[in-house]
């Protein structure tokens, strides 16, 4: 499971900023809604990042999105590391600096004490070449070295970088050292080597991190029928959801090839329809839908940028109340990016599930938590107004605007 993310200089994000899932030890937040890993440590399953456009909410998606690509990069790829063009802090003064990101996991609990049992993994880079890259293990304050690889000041042009390895790494080692290049992470090279340290690491960015696509596209639509066609009781499930949001018209999901059809009847007539014919929040809804059926039937942490795009605020609601209902036999985790509040309603999420995210003076952009304001129980449902009053920032400053023609001149 996620346990936090945190990025440096990449996009609209300056100085380290980090996005967590570690639920506060606080009674008056829903037990519910987190999963107990150990008597010390608990992880919420939903999380939301909050806040006017242009904040650089989406920012954290973006990080996970560029770090994903760059871990499985197919090996035609001549420089993955191509993928951060353009993503270093635009108002940085030194240009082109290497971009940090740093992903904690829950890896399962020691054997030894019973403890949460955290990897930690940290990748700095630019567009040319890897700076840092080290994988460690933490076990309450103890920290485990798996490996550590470090670009040298060599002097002579040629790229070389210092190795360390923990006395619990298991996998290829220094045989491997001189085949990984400086655009590819020894990440991927020793996992596709099995090694047993690396590839539960490897395999949470290959199988359990979901980015979801917006769902508009003809790509979309294909992932949709190819995982409808491998799951037939989905379409079942999927009537049954729209249903649920007050889409009552659908009693059929038929295929044409990869093409997706609906089937829409009332008392006396019905009528078919191609997927891309549907209206553009049907086909987003049928993408979340898709999206946490899988969500539900195996271990993932699903993100969804622009989660309320094209919604009403009560479908938002709906669909959140939804994963946590049905959430409960993998304990997977939703990422929701967004600029509604009405994901701010009381038992929607936890306070310490939803982030902020506004811009500094210096146009950086900051996250902070919910948590961090003081409230009583009795208030609680009186956040998403206190929120849009200005009490806890992250707001757009609105100001006048009129259009000016300055080519048709005087009347």
């Amino acid at each position: 499971m996620l346990l936090d993310i945190t990025v440096s200089n990449f996009r609209s994000v300056e100085e380290r900023q980090t996005i967590s899932f570690e639920a506060l030890r606080d009674k008056r937040f829903d037990a519910s809604k987190a999963v107990e890993i150990s008597d010390r440590l608990q992880v919420i399953k939903s999380v939301a990042i909050i806040g006017p456009n242009g904040a650089g909410k989406s920012t954290m998606v973006r990080a996970l999105e560029v770090l994903r690509a760059i871990v499985l990069a197919d090996e035609a790829m001549e420089n993955p590391l191509q993928l951060l063009a353009g993503t270093s802090f635009a108002y940085s003064t030194v240009k082109g600096g290497p971009a940090e990101i740093i992903v904690e996991l829950v890896m399962g609990t020691d054997e030894e004490s019973g403890q949460a049992l955290r990897g930690r993994y940290t990748f700095v880079a630019d567009r040319e070449k890897i700076y840092e890259e080290s994988y460690y293990f933490f076990v309450g304050r103890s920290r485990r070295l798996m490996f550590e690889r470090k670009l040298k000041d060599s002097g002579g042009g040629e790229i070389k970088y210092a190795y360390r390895w923990g006395k619990m790494f298991r996998g290829e080692k220094k045989r491997l050292v001189d085949k990984v290049s400086p655009q590819r992470t020894y990440l991927a090279a020793a996992s596709q080597k099995e090694s047993l340290t690396l590839e539960p690491l490897y395999r949470w960015f290959e199988e359990e991190l979901m980015i979801l696509p917006f769902g508009l596209s003809p790509a979309s639509e294909k992932v949709i029928v190819q995982q409808l066609k491998e799951n037939p009781s989905w379409k079942e499930q999927l009537i049954n959801f729209l249903w649920s949001i007050d889409i009552t018209d659908i009693r059929d999901i038929r295929f044409n090839e990869d093409r997706l059809v609906f089937v829409h009847t009332n008392v006396i007539q019905h009528y078919a329809s191609y997927f891309s014919n549907e209206s553009l929040s049907l086909r987003r809804l049928t993408s979340i839908a898709v999206a946490m059926f899988e969500a539900f039937t195996n271990k993932r942490t699903l993100v969804i940028d622009d989660f309320g795009m094209l919604l009403h605020p009560y479908a938002l609601e709906h669909i959140v109340n939804v994963f946590e209902a049905s959430n409960q036999k993998h304990d997977s985790q939703l990422l929701a990016v967004d600029c509604n509040p009405s994901l701010l309603k009381d038992g929607v999420l936890r306070r310490d599930g939803v982030w902020f995210a506004q811009k500094n003076s210096t146009s950086a952009t900051e996250y902070y938590s919910l948590a961090d304001f003081k409230f009583t129980k009795s208030k609680a449902d009186l956040a998403g107004q206190l929120y849009l009053n200005g009490s806890y920032g992250g707001l757009p400053i609105m100001s006048e605007y009129t259009f000016i023609d300055q080519q048709g001149g005087e009347e």
